[in-house]
């Protein structure tokens, strides 16, 4: 895998090097029991968690868009998801208690999100021996509590050399800003740059827009139509093989 000039590398966090699906999966099976007894919606959380979890992924990611977009504050975002996910769910589910419940579980969720953080397979050995050729950056959208914490719970708060979260950046991905930001930070020129992620639209193109390499992470291996990246990788361990 070459990719001449090369003198950074740069990931993605949630669903690149941790396992975020997981994390949230585990944190609102955690939550959900404690609303069995809601009127309305105890049934579904009972009986159909699956539909709860794809409801609440469709908006979390619609919702993650438009404070991209700078259309709702992160405050917003917190509890909208959950509030936008029960209405989907049961539409005569009024706004007032959507948005009351949705608080709650904004809360609460954060909370158990963290319990469940964990790299994905082989990130830790990668990104250390990555680090003893090259230099390495992190872009990541999020919360910076959280975001913070997930580097400080691995013990990588000085494992990049520079890491650029949106939430204290106040861009985000896929704008070009953003990536523009992490070039400044780390020394380089976008054509000794490649980063790497797993969402194709904030990731890929993003990167590529903003005139980088790019390298897709697609561990489950979803098809597409166009794939513009510069390579696809299904395991993190095949970055290993990277060349300047």
């Amino acid at each position: 895998m070459h990719f001449p000039n090369l003198k950074a590398i740069v990931f993605d966090l949630d669903n690149t090097l941790l396992d975020h699906s997981a994390a949230e999966r585990e944190a609102i099976s955690k939550f959900l029991p404690a609303y069995y007894d809601e009127p309305s919606i105890g049934t579904i959380f009972k009986e159909a968690p699956e539909r709860f979890l794809a409801a609440y992924r469709h908006w979390n990611e619609r919702l993650w868009l438009d404070l991209a977009m700078e259309r709702i504050t992160a405050d917003e975002l917190k509890w909208q998801r959950f509030a936008l996910t029960l209405r989907d769910l049961v539409p005569e589910f009024t706004e007032h208690d959507a948005e009351r419940l949705g608080r709650d579980m904004g809360r609460t969720y954060l909370e158990l999100y963290a319990d469940g953080w964990r790299l994905l397979p082989d990130a830790a050995e990668t990104v250390r021996a990555l680090g003893e050729r090259f230099s390495l950056g992190l872009i990541t959208n999020g919360f910076s509590e959280q975001q913070r914490g997930k580097l400080a719970r691995f013990g990588w708060e000085s494992r990049f050399d520079a890491a650029i979260l949106s939430g204290e950046l106040g861009v985000m991905k896929p704008h070009k800003a953003i990536f523009d930001h992490a070039l400044a930070e780390l020394g380089v020129s976008a054509h000794e740059a490649v980063y790497i992620g797993d969402h194709y639209e904030t990731d890929v193109v993003g990167a590529l827009g903003a005139g980088w390499r790019a390298i897709w992470f697609n561990p489950a291996r979803t098809p597409r139509t166009e794939n513009r990246a510069d390579r696809t990788i299904f395991a993190l361990s095949e970055l290993l093989q990277i060349s300047a």
